[in-house]
């Protein structure tokens, strides 16, 4: 491995960590704020499975803008490999999470906690990955158009949730942003 492919690796491990606990910090933000509106659109305002995809989303987009020239990866490069790896992570919450529920019939915190840390950590050696084997331009163009998706879906769809299971809150079975 090349001191390059060690860096980039290094560093979206690092990039793991910072998700896992802002994403976790995320989590308690809007109730900690007052359940202050504007808030919704980063933080969780519920249980859904859906505000708990923004907890990797949000931070994972914000480790990839922090600039890191020494790795010769352009911005774009960086967003693009973004967008292909918040999907995979939003998929894999989705996917074990529902699975080992269907499984066990209920959910479990640990458990809960293991595939969010599990998700990002898969979804940031993807990146790196990504970064150290690069990209041909066509898949620049889809992994910044999947990013654009993403971030006008996480930012819209709290403040309007669609009629669809992901964006019910398994508490109180309401969507969306709860009425004060």
């Amino acid at each position: 491995m090349t001191l390059r492919s060690e860096a980039i690796l290094r560093w979206e491990i690092y990039g793991a960590i910072f998700t896992v606990i802002f994403g976790s910090l995320l989590h308690f933000v809007f109730g900690w704020a007052g359940c202050w509106r504007p808030l919704a659109v980063i933080a969780a305002v519920n249980e859904s499975i859906w505000e708990h995809l923004k907890l990797a989303f949000w931070p994972g987009l914000v480790w990839a803008l922090l600039p890191r020239k020494e790795f010769g990866s352009p911005l774009d490069e960086r967003l693009a490999a973004k967008g292909i790896t918040l999907l995979l992570t939003a998929v894999l919450i989705v996917l074990v999470f529902t699975s080992y529920t269907a499984i066990l019939g209920r959910n479990l915190l640990l458990l809960d906690i293991g595939t969010f840390i599990f998700a990002v950590l898969a979804g940031h050696l993807a990146a790196a990955t990504i970064r150290i084997v690069g990209m041909p331009s066509r898949l620049i163009v889809v992994g910044k158009g999947l990013l654009v998706v993403q971030f006008v879906a996480y930012a819209s769809f709290t403040l309007f949730p669609p009629d669809f299971w992901l964006f019910v809150d398994s508490r109180t079975g309401l969507s969306g942003v709860p009425p004060n």
